[in-house]
């Protein structure tokens, strides 16, 4: 007995359930149009094999249909009909004109006409079968074909391997896989083996089967100067967006000061501000000492004022009270889905939205704090007559996902295999200037802003040994010292950029260069996408531990950083030295990171006492 498996076994089942798209694919054949483009588009099928799987399948099962109806011509269903390559004839009306028939009736110049181009009895023979083909089609259709609902299960209208896919991400039914599809972005992420281009596929099929199934919403966050003064925006208080051509709230609000009249007896606001959004503006030129400070607020502050917009039926900032205060924090640890960009746009314009995600703890803590020191400042200039947000308890308590002995550092031995890995690669200036950001950030412990900042000229050879000036957080300067580690380093790297030793090279040279000329520098988005590639390769092919390969996985130049914090503490430097060189405002800092000392001594205290 032969070992060959069925071929009935192996084959994909396409077809479950019968609808239109079935019979539109056939008719399409029937007409002859091609086997393969009739599949693709009617059965979302895009291989040649699987075309003509499908297709038998889809005959199969209308003829089983007319069998079971007793209708004779059930043979019909799937008949290939070859058409005769006659050639081309011209109309009735083109053969009048070039004949000169002006004058024959309309039965003279058909019967001139036939006897020019007599039809083939094969041909007609032909036709007449298609005809009837068609009719059996259209007929069979309207008793069989089922009408795809968003209640149906996938597994019902796609192939099963792919059915089996979407069922185990969750996707039951074709309303599920409507909705995921709808969010935009990358919405197949969680279905293995599935990438742009059968993605693409899946969403014409699902169009192909509910076609009239509207894609939700999304709403069209634009931000309004003062979104309070209307109970909502006509027509005409709105504004076309010139990205899009398309309406959308605009800028149809007035003056802050129609909205909320100062208490009787308070003073006039110290901003000369016209508007929320005017104040906020104020705020942030006067208290971000950055450009990552001013991205900072800007984000936290429009979230708030397009919250109150979209949310709170346009209130004003001074209109917020104490519930509104607690509803927003409700609001930012469990964000809608469609407050959820999933696509790359521009704010204020169509499928833009003002998050990329559910917010972690951190980032709900950060926002409310931003917020609240907000209301303190705009109240002490006297643009607010109150503060809420004194009244709420802002304490957003400790993220319980937090493993508080987990570290964003490296391992010596982890360190170790990334810089045997930066080794073994061919020479070139990105190995190069990979090696040296690994070995310098380690013994420095510099900020990814500070790195990206620093010139040659910002070292010098002091009595003390070699020292940087350093552009911190917050706009401060401190001194960093450069150990010997850090120093190879870098002479090694300058070598590589041609720019000699430390004293030869240019001081105006950034410490950090691209990788194509070495006296221009790189932006913040370049080095993180650089250390993190380079990070993320190494440790796929180190032999480090599963786990700890897992953990490493997401390394980014600030685990640098912590690197040289944890390795510090390791080698018994003092924690004033490690805060001094890191920046950090208060020893707390430095010691909450770092600090071990308080772990040991309650483990050894209580070993005694519970030996």
């Amino acid at each position: 007995m032969s070992n060959k498996p069925s071929s009935t076994l192996l084959t994909t089942r396409f077809v479950r359930r019968l609808g239109p798209h079935h019979f539109a694919h056939l008719r399409a054949v029937a007409e002859g149009l091609s086997l393969a483009e009739c599949a693709r588009r009617y059965l979302g099928v895009e291989h040649g094999h699987e075309a003509i799987t499908a297709h038998r399948q889809a005959v199969d099962a209308v003829r089983a249909v007319a069998r079971r109806r007793g209708d004779s011509a059930w043979r019909l269903v799937g008949l290939a009909i070859r058409a005769q390559a006659d050639a081309p004839r011209p109309s009735l009306e083109d053969f009048a004109q070039q004949h000169d028939l002006d004058g024959f009736s309309e039965g003279e110049v058909v019967k001139l006409y036939e006897e020019a181009f007599p039809t083939d009895r094969k041909t007609a023979r032909g036709q007449r079968l298609r005809e009837r083909q068609l009719a059996l089609l259209r007929r069979l259709e309207g008793l069989a074909a089922e009408t795809p609902q968003p209640s149906d299960l996938v597994a019902g209208w796609f192939e099963e391997a792919l059915a089996a896919k979407l069922t185990t991400a969750g996707l039951l039914t074709l309303g599920d896989l409507n909705a995921r599809i709808s969010t935009g972005g990358r919405w197949f992420a969680a279905l293995p083996a599935v990438g742009v281009a059968k993605a693409r596929r899946i969403e014409r099929h699902l169009a192909t089967l509910l076609p009239r199934q509207a894609q939700p919403a999304r709403p069209f966050f634009a931000l309004s100067v003062t979104p309070a003064l209307f109970d909502a925006p006509s027509p005409a208080d709105s504004f076309l967006s010139p990205a899009s051509g398309e309406r959308v709230l605009g800028e149809f609000v007035g003056r802050a000061s129609e909205r909320a009249l100062p208490l009787t007896g308070a003073l006039p606001s110290l901003l000369g501000a016209a508007s929320d959004l005017e104040a906020v503006q104020r705020w942030i030129q006067a208290r971000a000492g950055s450009l990552a400070t001013v991205r900072l607020y800007q984000r936290e502050a429009h979230r708030l004022l397009l919250w109150l917009q979209y949310e709170c039926g346009g209130i004003s900032l001074a209109q917020m009270g104490v519930a509104d205060c607690g509803a927003f924090m409700a609001f930012l640890q469990h964000i809608p889905p469609r407050w959820i960009s999933r696509v790359r746009a521009a704010p204020g314009t169509p499928g833009w939205a003002p998050f990329r995600g559910q917010l972690s703890h951190a980032s709900c803590r950060q926002a409310i704090i931003v917020n609240a020191s907000m209301f303190a400042w705009l109240q002490s200039a006297q643009y607010l007559s109150s503060n809420p947000w004194v009244l709420v308890n802002q304490a957003t308590g400790d993220d319980p996902g937090h493993k508080m002995l987990d570290t964003k550092a490296l391992s010596e031995e982890a360190m170790r295999e990334v810089l045997r890995f930066i080794d073994a690669q061919a020479p070139s200036a990105s190995r190069a200037r990979m090696r040296f950001i690994v070995r310098f950030v380690e013994a420095v412990g510099l900020r990814s802003a500070e790195l990206l900042s620093a010139t040659l000229g910002d070292l010098r050879m002091e009595p003390e040994g070699w020292v940087m000036q350093v552009r911190g957080k917050g706009a401060k300067n401190r001194i960093a010292a450069v150990p010997g580690q850090a120093l190879h380093a870098l002479e090694d790297y300058l070598l590589e950029r041609g720019l000699g030793s430390i004293q030869q090279a240019p001081p105006g040279a950034p410490l950090l260069a691209s990788s194509l000329d070495p006296m221009a520098p790189i932006g913040y988005q370049a080095l993180y996408e650089h250390v993190k590639g380079w990070l993320a390769r190494a440790v796929r092919a180190s032999s480090l531990p599963t786990n700890e390969r897992e953990r490493l996985a997401g390394a980014t130049t600030h685990w640098l950083r912590h690197t040289f914090g944890t390795r510090a503490i390791a080698r018994a430097v003092p924690l004033d030295v490690i805060q001094a060189q890191m920046g950090h405002a208060s020893i707390q800092t430095t010691t909450a990171i770092y600090g071990r000392a308080p772990i040991r001594r309650r483990v050894d205290e209580l070993g005694k006492a519970f030996q």
